[in-house]
């Protein structure tokens, strides 16, 4: 019974793409559910003013820009504090804009206020 390396390099190539998978669907899924839950919160959420406290770049990329964690901190009517954070792409012009320290409209989920999406953010049409 001769041995058929062949079966070998289909068990390589089946593990190499399960890791392919696992490794796209950690990265894809998370943008999924972000952008599902802002589609969500510009639908049913309440407008604020809110100051951003934090921006840290984080090691995605998204359309060839930098990802960026965006912290914001904002009052609602029953007068607590709620700090929340989004991942946005940023390029360099908008990297100053979202700047610690600047103001920013942004909606807010009523029942969860951690729950927000960026209010303000100039809509861009495609060709």
């Amino acid at each position: 019974m001769d041995f058929n390396w062949r079966y070998i390099a289909y068990i390589v190539m089946a593990l190499f793409g399960v890791r392919l998978l696992i490794s796209a669907g950690s990265s894809i899924i998370p943008v999924i559910k972000q952008s599902f839950m802002e589609n969500d919160v510009m639908k049913e959420g309440v407008g604020v003013n809110a100051d951003i406290v934090a921006r840290s770049q984080t090691d995605k990329f998204d359309a060839n820009l930098p990802v960026y964690r965006l912290t914001f901190k904002f009052s609602i009517p029953e007068g607590r504090q709620i700090e929340s954070s989004l991942n946005l792409p940023l390029n360099a012009e908008e990297v100053m804009r979202y700047a610690p320290g600047n103001g920013i409209s942004l909606k807010y989920d009523p029942k969860d206020p951690k729950r927000i999406a960026l209010y303000d953010k100039p809509l861009i049409l495609g060709d």
